[in-house]
C-alpha cells in the first residue's frame, strides 16, 4: 500500500479528524509494541484506515485514553484502544506489506540505489515471519497477491490484469473483516477490490514519468501508447494525465458504488470522507498539481 488512503481534511468535523489521529496514534503504539520500534517507520495511511475499517466491523469496540506519545514524550495524544484483534491485524498487515515492498525494491533497482533495502531487509524479514505465524491469513493472502503482480509485470501485462493482484488483496481482507456478515461480506469485498484497484492505478500514473526515464515497467506506458518515448513534452504529459485520470475516475466511481452499500457501525462520516473527497483529493495533487514533484525539487534545493 502506498499512503494514498487518507481522508481529505478539510472536510472532516474536528470531533472526526481527532478520532482518526486517535486510530492512526494507536496504530503506531501497537506497532511498536508487537514488532518493536522500528516497525513504526512502517505506519501507512493505508493500513491505518485498514485498522479505522476493521473497527466498524460488526462487534468492534473502542475506548478513548489519553496518553504521551510514543515517538515525542512532551507530547500529549488521545489514543482510540480496542480490546479486540483490530489493531493487531492492521499491524501485522504493516510489516508484511513493508518486507514485501523491500523485497521489490531488491528485484527492481540497482545496488546503490537499493542499499537502504538491503540494509533493512534481515529486520523486515523478523517481523514478517513473526506476522505470518500469528496472522496466516494475511499473510498467504499478501504473499499470493505479491506473486501475481511480479509476474504480471514480468509478462509486460495490460492495465487491468496488473492492478487484479492488489485489487483481489484488498477484496480477500476486507471481506474478512464483515466476519459471520453473510450480507454484507460481497459489499465489503467489493470495496476492497475497487479500492485496491485504485491504489494500484495511482501509484502507476503517478510514477508514469519516472519509468519512461529509467524503462521501467508501468501499464500505463503500453495502454497510451508511450513505448518510443523517454520523456513526455508538456503538452503530452497533460493528455497522459487526463488518459490516467479518466481511468481512475471510472474506478473511483465503483468504490463511491460499493461504499453507499456498506453498514458502518461508526466512523461511518470518516470512511465516507476518505472514499467520497480523499481519494479526488489525492488524483487532483498527483496528476494535476503535482504536489509531491513538487515536494521533492524543494527538497533537492535544501
Amino acid at each position: 500500500m502506498f499512503g494514498y488512503v487518507r481522508p481529505y481534511k478539510p472536510e472532516l468535523l474536528v470531533r472526526e479528524y481527532s478520532q482518526y489521529k486517535a486510530v492512526y496514534c494507536q496504530l503506531c503504539k501497537i506497532l511498536g509494541r508487537e514488532y518493536g520500534i522500528f516497525s513504526r517507520f512502517a505506519l501507512s495511511y493505508d493500513c491505518a484506515f485498514y485498522a479505522l475499517l476493521a473497527l466498524c466491523a460488526p462487534g468492534g469496540q473502542v475506548e478513548e485514553c489519553r496518553g504521551r506519545c510514543v515517538c515525542n514524550p512532551l507530547k500529549a495524544c488521545t489514543y482510540l484502544s480496542s480490546p479486540g484483534e483490530e489493531y493487531k491485524k492492521a499491524a501485522a498487515l504493516c510489516v508484511l506489506l513493508t518486507y514485501h515492498k523491500l523485497r521489490d525494491n531488491l528485484q527492481d533497482e540497482g545496488f546503490l540505489k537499493s542499499l537502504g533495502s538491503r540494509l533493512l531487509v534481515p529486520l523486515a524479514s523478523g517481523q514478517a515471519k513473526r506476522a505470518a505465524k500469528r496472522y496466516p491469513f494475511l499473510a498467504e493472502t499478501v504473499e499470493a497477491a505479491m506473486e501475481g503482480q511480479r509476474q504480471a509485470e514480468k509478462n509486460l501485462e495490460g492495465v487491468d490484469a496488473c492492478a487484479e493482484p492488489t485489487a483481489r488483496l484488498l477484496e480477500a481482507v476486507f471481506g474478512e473483516l464483515a466476519k459471520e456478515n453473510e450480507r454484507q461480506k460481497p459489499v465489503w469485498a467489493r470495496f476492497g477490490y475497487f479500492l485496491g484497484r485504485w491504489v494500484y492505478l495511482m501509484d502507476a500514473a503517478e510514477d508514469l514519468g519516472e519509468d519512461l526515464q529509467s524503462g521501467a515497467f508501468n501499464p500505463f506506458v503500453r495502454k497510451l501508447g508511450l513505448e518510443e518515448k523517454k520523456e513526455l513534452s508538456g503538452e503530452e504529459r497533460a493528455w497522459a494525465e487526463e488518459e490516467c485520470n479518466a481511468v481512475l475516475n471510472a474506478t473511483a466511481a465503483q468504490v463511491v458504488l460499493a461504499l453507499n452499500l456498506m453498514e458502518l457501525e461508526r466512523f461511518g462520516p470518516i470512511i465516507r470522507n476518505v472514499g467520497e473527497k480523499g481519494l479526488p483529493q489525492v488524483q487532483r495533487e498527483i496528476l494535476f498539481l503535482h504536489v509531491k514533484e513538487k515536494s521533492r525539487r524543494e527538497l533537492k534545493r535544501l
